[in-house]
């Protein structure tokens, strides 16, 4: 694994590592699975690979970009890796383009046993936000995006600011009639975009959901349903 200084900043103001377990706040729905970080197990003569991570099923999911700087940037790769340390390659996911991470958090589709949802963590210095994957044995399936993030105020300069963590690993998700919904077992969130005119702010984390169902994405404050456009 290719831990550059660069890629080490990134980590740490997304938010780290994903944790699968994270203190209780009465939300219920399925923690992040605790999937390892490994080191790099294949050799690649055109992607710059960032992170990777075993699925446990004899396959990997590597976040990667082209050597060669390109538009789409880092992507993620699922893949199985050869006796020679060659990879074989099954599925690649969207670009994440401009963002310099894509930091997975893994949960088991409770749809499909056989599935993996992914939030994948976009962002620079700071997070964005999330892009909700399906990966199953046909590949990636871009779901929508979840425009929350986890705020902290930490001191810097002798200012006290806000920054914007990833909020993966304190992501839960659960099936509910035909439908997957997300929410998050932290008592904050740093709310995007309500959908209402309100832009850009903290906002109690209890009664925000997101909800995925028939191609479609809704951003759920209260019993307030909103669909989102992506």
């Amino acid at each position: 694994m290719r831990w550059t200084p660069a890629f080490l900043s990134i980590l740490c103001a997304c938010g780290g590592v994903p944790k699968a377990e994270v203190e209780s706040t009465g939300v219920h729905g399925a923690p992040p699975l605790a999937l390892p970080q490994v080191d790099d197990n294949i050799r690649h003569d055109t992607l710059m690979i960032q992170t990777t991570f075993n699925l446990g099923d004899g396959t990997y999911i590597m976040v990667a970009s082209n050597i060669t700087e390109t538009f789409e940037g880092l992507r993620l790769h699922r893949y199985t890796a050869n006796a020679d340390s060659t990879a074989t390659i099954l599925a690649v996911s969207s670009p994440a383009y401009d963002s310099w991470t894509m930091l997975p958090t893994f949960f088991r589709d409770p749809e499909d046993s056989s599935a993996f949802l992914i939030l994948a963590n976009f962002g620079e210095k700071e997070s964005w936000g999330q892009k909700m994957l399906k990966l199953d044995a046909s590949g990636f399936h871009d779901l929508g995006f979840v425009d929350v993030a986890l705020p902290e105020r930490i001191m810097e300069d002798d200012t006290l600011r806000l920054k914007r963590r990833n909020i993966g690993p304190y992501a839960r998700v659960t099936g509910q009639r035909n439908a997957l919904i997300v929410t998050f077992a932290t008592d904050s969130l740093y709310l995007y975009d309500d959908l209402r005119g309100g832009r850009d702010r903290v906002v109690p984390a209890k009664g925000v959901a997101y909800r995925f169902r028939h191609g479609e994405v809704e951003l759920g404050i209260g019993k307030d349903f909103r669909a989102v456009k992506n």
